[in-house]
């Protein structure tokens, strides 16, 4: 078996294993949060989410596989999420800072969201 693959009681048995083995590959993780999110500045945070939701399923684990894809896979909907999170900040932040502009002002605004230029 390479080290890529584990059994599945090594994990629910072990939490050193599972630990052992998330950072392992934690400078891929951080590759791949930083290329989802755009830049390193959230890559942390969906590193550390990874970390919960991963640790709190890993007794549920059931595939006997390569334990690296499922890591990357729950990294990859972290980081996404994320970067959803943040992409309602800003629209939130924008609509609110445009609130007491001028009808025409809102309408360049309509255009931006709609792919139009201001």
């Amino acid at each position: 078996m390479t080290n890529d693959f584990i059994s599945t009681g090594s994990l629910a048995e072990d939490p050193a294993v599972f630990h052992a083995r998330f950072w392992r590959f934690y400078r891929l993780q951080h590759f791949i949060a930083c290329r989802v999110l755009g830049g390193p500045d959230r890559a942390d945070d969906a590193i550390d989410n990874c970390w919960r939701r991963a640790s709190r399923n890993a007794p549920r684990f059931e595939y006997e596989g390569a334990f690296r894809s499922w890591l990357i896979r729950v990294l990859i909907d972290e980081a996404l999420a994320i970067r959803g999170h943040q992409q309602e900040a800003d629209t939130t932040t924008l609509l609110s800072e445009h609130a007491t502009s001028s009808p025409s002002d809102l309408g360049k605004l309509a255009g931006t969201f709609a792919g139009g230029t201001q």
